[in-house]
């Protein structure tokens, strides 16, 4: 290197220069204008541009050298070899990867966090729904099943006083023999033999929710019969096996919050007291229900239609009813009123023609409570079908009031008021053709309660009182309270005490004694208590 020329050197130098500082100048100014991102892909694509580049410039470089004298031939050959070798080398780098393999693109911090979150909450999710692990995990449709009932054991004791009437026709049995002749008689009921049972009830419920806002219930119960207001089973029968009768079968849904639809065999949705529906009792057909609340005050309405029966030729009896009410609370009082209407579509039965046939037998009906009015529905002279005088429709207005005064206890009063407003006297006469127990058209009852509503824990206690005047067709006899005055019904003047007491949690003992007396038939006085051992679940 020692033939160098200085001058040369330096415009060798300079050239370098300007060509290094021009690449580099062109990069920098293409990388301000993108995104780190687009940068960081950029650079694996340019990497064959810029070796391109670096080659081109090397050449030029050697040719340079050479010329000026600053290295030989050789050296230059030399220098080409190596660059020859550089650039080869980065032509592999750049060689496409394999198809079976897979480049994954920068994905920023932030979003790798949110994709984890997302991905450990799906999973948590499907693991609790699935019971990821739990030991003898159950269905999750087994969540959507409930089951309730109550059992209850109970002495049940009748006792008549010595001066009732002892001929007091038994309807329903005449009825059940599809009417009795005059040569045979009447059977009738026991009016003077006191009568000592030992009985329970056993009931059962399974509801299940369908979805949200639907569910269906069904019902099994006790019964001596297949009677709608007791289920009773009286013990003493060489051990026989009981049955069991469907009491509940329904579908209700809530399309909203305020309205609620039911359809089937349901519990009462009126509110009412046993002065009119027996406890017992459950509806068929459909109901709806709407709660609307305004402040202190939740106005409610209540209606539904009810199949009685149905027959194939004749028009079928029907119940139609509706119900208006409110509830006005007030810190520890509450105060609820309510009227209803009910009427009793086509139950009243027709008198067979004059010629003695029986063309309006099918009009008997199939179900007669005591104390209602009632006709002789043949016309032969020989023999008796018991058939309903009255027509029935039914304003009832029902009031409750109540005190709350700590721990679950409070002092309470009920009152109700029935009048039926399709009673005729004379109509009822006509049918008769002869005189019989005044018929009458209202009924009222008055119910004072002190100590827990409910009662669910030992030690808890209640004590009611009630008194009780209801006439003979006030309401329909088949439905009401079926305990007073032995056999329930109508035409019936008395008072009832109760008394309640808790041995255990939702275990507990009661104790009433009903005492009664008829209003205008012959004299028909009862006693009767009850003793009941209860639990529910």
């Amino acid at each position: 290197m020692g033939n160098q020329n200085p001058m040369a050197n330096q415009k060798l130098a300079h050239a370098c220069a300007l060509i290094l500082l021009g690449a580099a100048a062109s990069h920098q100014a293409h990388s301000q204008t993108q995104t780190p991102s687009e940068q960081v892909q950029a650079a694996e694509s340019s990497a064959a541009a810029s070796a391109a580049q670096t080659s081109s410039v090397t050449i030029a470089l050697i040719q340079e050298l050479v010329r000026e004298g600053v290295i030989t031939l050789e050296r230059a050959q030399q220098l080409l070899d190596a660059a020859e070798r550089e650039a080869s080398l980065a032509r592999q780098r750049q060689t496409p990867p394999p198809s079976n393999q897979v480049r994954v693109p920068y994905v920023p911090e932030s979003v790798k966090n949110e994709m984890r979150e997302e991905l450990r909450k799906e999973i948590t999710t499907q693991a609790k729904n699935e019971r990821w692990g739990t030991p003898d995990a159950l269905p999750e449709w087994l969540d959507r099943i409930s089951w309730s009932g109550d059992f209850r054991l109970r002495y049940h004791g009748d006792f008549f006083d010595s001066g009732n009437f002892p001929f007091v026709p038994d309807v329903q049995a005449i009825n059940n023999r599809g009417g009795v002749t005059t040569a045979d008689g009447f059977p009738f009921v026991n009016a003077t033999e006191d009568r000592n049972r030992v009985r329970y009830r056993a009931r059962m419920e399974l509801t299940a929710k369908v979805t949200e806002g639907v569910k269906v219930g069904i019902g099994l119960a006790s019964g001596q019969d297949n009677g709608p207001i007791s289920t009773n089973k009286t013990f003493g029968d060489y051990f026989t096996k009981d049955a069991g009768w469907i009491d509940l079968a329904y579908i209700e849904a809530q399309p909203f919050k305020q309205l609620t639809l039911i359809g089937g065999r349901m519990a009462n949705p009126f509110f009412s007291t046993d002065l009119v529906w027996d406890t017992d009792l459950r509806m068929e057909g459909v109901a709806a229900q709407f709660r609307q609340p305004f402040g202190p005050a939740t106005v409610f309405l209540n209606g539904g239609a009810f199949p009685l029966r149905e027959l194939d030729v004749e028009s079928d009896s029907w119940l139609y009813a509706g119900q208006l009410g409110s509830k006005l609370t007030f810190g520890g009082l509450e105060f609820t009123l309510a009227g209803a209407y009910y009427d009793f579509d086509n139950v009243q039965s027709k008198l067979n023609p004059p010629d003695g046939s029986r063309l309006n037998d099918f009009t008997v009906p199939p179900l007669l409570g005591p104390g209602n009015s009632v006709f002789n529905m043949r016309t032969d002279g020989l023999t008796t079908l018991a058939g309903l005088a009255s027509k029935f429709q039914l304003m009832n207005i029902t009031a409750d009031v109540m005190y709350r005064f700590g721990n679950g206890k409070a002092v309470r009063f009920t009152g109700d008021y029935v009048r039926n407003r399709a009673l005729d006297t004379a109509e009822i006469d006509r049918l008769r053709g002869e005189p019989g127990v005044p018929a009458g058209d209202t009924g009222w009852q008055a119910r004072i309660q002190v100590g827990d509503v409910r009662i669910v824990d030992r030690h808890d206690w209640s004590f009611a009182a009630t008194y009780r005047k209801l006439e003979t067709d006030a309401v329909l006899a088949a439905f009401t309270d079926s305990d007073f005055g032995v056999y329930g019904g109508t035409d019936l003047k008395g008072y009832a005490i109760e008394a309640s007491y808790g041995l255990t949690r939702n275990t507990w003992l009661s104790l009433e004694w009903d005492s009664a007396d008829s209003i205008d038939r012959p004299p028909f006085s009862t006693d009767v208590v009850l003793f009941d051992v209860n639990a529910r679940f």
